[in-house]
């Protein structure tokens, strides 16, 4: 996996979370656990990633997006992945001439370094261009009258689903697709009513084509993301608890004199977390859809936890914290 050639071109990791769509933490514990990737380490003992790396990297997000546990694919070589996404890409997608047709404009900070990534998972839409300046994005909006628009905004404040309604006059768009980092129930609210869609970042390739797809109405396209993201996530193992209440009870009560509370904050989250992840999976169920809906919490709140437990040892390893005398695993 790891390239030969040390004179090839790297990127390192914050690159490589934006071009492939997997946040950091993810790509860590996917490198750790799986030995998906291995990369170069640089200087400061810092991760460089090959151009190979990248696209093995992508091709892995495409199909873990479509359903395929992370397990099964860490052994497959590029072929076999590629071979993966072709079945995919040859099934019937039960598109109609309205998704076809769509042509797409794209206005971001992250989504444009991503979209030339999922060209081919984006398909058929059409994408007629990304921008990093929204003042372009509208310029191009009303020249070229697109099929559907997508910004991405990192938060969203009072006044955009009005602004929205108005760049949709003027340029003709049959549709408005939002994809937000930060924002108040009420604006999303907003959103709904006025016919946008709004998509919680990270969004994924598989995501943001349905909902551009203007055969589909608004809600639906999100209720479908929602489902496939409750599949995906249910199919992963909840992995088992890596610090016990006795451990995470001596980070609470460390000394102050280290250089921060960042200990603390971390074992109280996971405390937190813990007893949400013990509260849902004993939550009374009075419904099948009432079981899965809390088999799903579950399992989410144990992935979480699993990412909180790797943030907390890695802090404990660089502060040079001792947890022997504490820790019974």
């Amino acid at each position: 996996m790891m390239s030969s050639k040390l004179d090839e071109s790297t990127y390192g990791i914050a690159a490589v979370a934006r071009l492939t769509g997997i946040p950091l933490n993810t790509l860590r514990v996917w490198e750790r656990r799986y030995a998906l990737v291995a990369p170069q380490r640089g200087d400061g003992n810092q991760r460089q990633y090959s151009r190979s790396d990248v696209v093995r990297l992508q091709m892995v997000k495409q199909l873990v997006d479509r359903g395929h546990a992370i397990s099964t694919l860490a052994g497959l070589d590029e072929v076999e992945l590629r071979e993966r996404l072709q079945l995919h890409r040859d099934a019937p997608s039960g598109m109609t001439a309205a998704a076809r047709s769509s042509r797409v404009l794209i206005y971001g900070d992250a989504l444009p370094y991503l979209i030339d990534a999922w060209r081919d998972d984006l398909a058929p839409l059409e994408i007629l261009g990304t921008s990093g300046s929204y003042a372009d994005f509208e310029s191009r909006a009303c020249l070229e009258r697109p099929d559907v628009l997508v910004l991405e905004w990192p938060a969203l404040d009072p006044d955009m689903p009005g602004r929205l309604k108005v760049l949709e006059g003027r340029s003709g768009a049959g549709r408005a697709v939002v994809v937000y980092g930060f924002a108040p129930a009420q604006i999303i609210a907003r959103l709904q009513q006025d016919g946008i869609v709004a998509v919680r970042a990270p969004v994924t390739a598989a995501t943001l084509r349905e909902a551009c797809r203007l055969d589909v109405a608004p809600a639906g396209a999100a209720q479908a993301a929602v489902m496939a993201a409750a599949a995906a996530a249910l199919e992963a193992p909840v992995p088992q608890r890596r610090f016990d209440s006795k451990t995470l009870a001596a980070v609470a009560n460390l000394p102050s004199g280290i250089r921060c509370e960042c200990p603390h904050h971390l074992a109280d989250l996971l405390f937190r977390i813990t007893a949400f992840e013990t509260y849902s999976a004993e939550c009374e169920s009075r419904s099948e859809r009432d079981a899965a809906l809390h088999g799903h919490l579950h399992q989410v709140a144990g992935q979480a936890r699993a990412l909180l437990e790797d943030a907390l040892d890695y802090l404990i390893m660089c502060e040079g914290i001792d947890l022997g005398v504490y820790s019974s695993t």
